[in-house]
């Protein structure tokens, strides 16, 4: 035990060093930024950016802040896109509020009001029904928002919507993937065919935030049909056709089924089915749902749940093929959300970690309206086309009662 503590007081020693440097680092490429804050640590990390919590330094009431450090190796077009965004979409409508953005060289910083949060998984487990109506209908006002401008957040998870339970807050964060798309893109005017294989051997995760992805495609009308169509393989002259690109950019897990099928002509549906993976959390109980470590298995997870049929004619309407090796029937949404709720319930029942007050809590509603599956169910339809939008989520029979 001794050795263990040693070893976590040295690596957290190494992190305070670390975060002492990045901070000291921020001060000395942008003075403006140390001249005005008290920069007190870092308090989140992604891909792109580092997040650090500050108050002013000439303000006694203390507000705080927070502060996104782009990382130096950042597009930018990529950050004039999210800086746009903040700019054009922020401050109304639970979109978060850009107040200023400091740049030196490659040092650019986005300065944001600070909003105290609760972990997804902290709450997921045990909320009820109006507690779901109230955080889903916020969560679809702010799409709605972004969406207005024709812009994709294209980054939807609950680490992105930020919910304070105490004071019944909310705000939608963190732009850095956000994509303009036009409302022209005509959806069935692709006849490419793309069949999707998958690969034995070790699983491995992608880049999750690629922002293309190969697929093979000659990108011109096919005149005579391949010998491999259809097939579960792909011939040698299928594999030296050039490659096409399309946006995939994203959260393994939350992908929409246009996503994964690699749909170049992508639109704000991708945002509202990664809002139904998340109301497909609540409902359950369950975090996260999707496991995926690649596209492929993504795509055979939300299979399971619609069936090879329905996800067939998807496939079929973006002009690509999926092809099974057996028919899968799909499930009920609703009885397999309640058959995880109750299995959650019953295994935090069981374990002694869990205080008495959630125990109790989960008893009080955990009962969801036949409403509320419906919305579920027209939040994650495979299609694009027909996938419900923001606004008519919002005046959905489950959120407007």
């Amino acid at each position: 035990m001794n050795i263990v503590s040693s070893v976590n007081n040295s690596g957290n020693n190494v992190d305070e060093e670390n975060e002492k440097d990045k901070i000291s680092y921020l001060i000395r490429k942008l003075p403006v930024l140390g001249n005005l804050f008290h920069i007190h640590g870092k308090i989140g990390k992604g891909t792109f950016s580092s997040v650090f919590l500050a108050t002013l330094k000439s303000s006694t009431n203390q507000r705080k802040f927070a502060i996104k450090h782009l990382v130096p190796t950042c597009h930018p077009r990529r950050i004039e896109r999210e800086l746009q965004c903040l700019q054009d979409i922020g401050g109304t409508d639970y979109v978060v509020e850009l107040d200023l953005c400091l740049r030196s060289a490659e040092c650019i910083v986005f300065v944001m009001p600070y909003m105290k949060h609760d972990r997804f998984a902290e709450y997921v487990h045990d909320m009820t029904v109006d507690e779901t109506r109230n955080y889903m209908k916020a969560l679809l006002v702010a799409l709605r928002r972004v969406h207005k401008f024709n812009i994709i957040h294209r980054d939807v998870k609950p680490s992105n919507f930020l919910y304070n339970r105490a004071m019944k807050q909310y705000r939608l964060v963190d732009f850095g993937l956000a994509q303009q798309y036009t409302t022209e893109s005509n959806t069935s005017s692709q006849a490419e065919t793309c069949v999707i294989e998958s690969q034995p051997g070790k699983r491995k995760r992608n880049d999750v935030n690629d922002e293309t992805g190969p697929v093979k495609n000659t990108g011109k009308p096919i005149d005579v049909q391949c010998i491999c169509y259809g097939k579960p393989r792909i011939c040698s002259i299928c594999l030296s056709k050039s490659a096409q690109t399309a946006p995939r950019a994203g959260t393994p897990g939350f992908r929409a089924p246009e996503v994964l099928l690699k749909f170049p002509s992508q639109t704000s549906a991708i945002d509202i089915w990664a809002s139904g993976v998340i109301m497909l959390c609540i409902l359950s109980g369950t975090h996260p749902f999707f496991r995926s470590p690649d596209d492929c298995t993504a795509l055979a997870e939300i299979t399971t749940i619609f069936g090879s049929t329905k996800m067939q004619q998807c496939a079929k309407k973006l002009g690509r093929k999926l092809t099974f090796s057996e028919n899968i029937p799909g499930i009920d949404i609703k009885l397999l959300c309640q058959k995880l709720q109750k299995r959650n319930s019953l295994h935090r029942e069981e374990d002694p970690n869990t205080s008495c007050s959630n125990k109790n809590q989960e008893k009080i509603d955990t009962a969801y309206p036949s409403a509320a599956y419906d919305l579920l169910i027209r939040l994650l339809d495979p299609d694009h086309c027909t996938r419900i939008t923001a606004e008519e989520a919002i005046n959905h029979t489950f959120l407007a009662d």
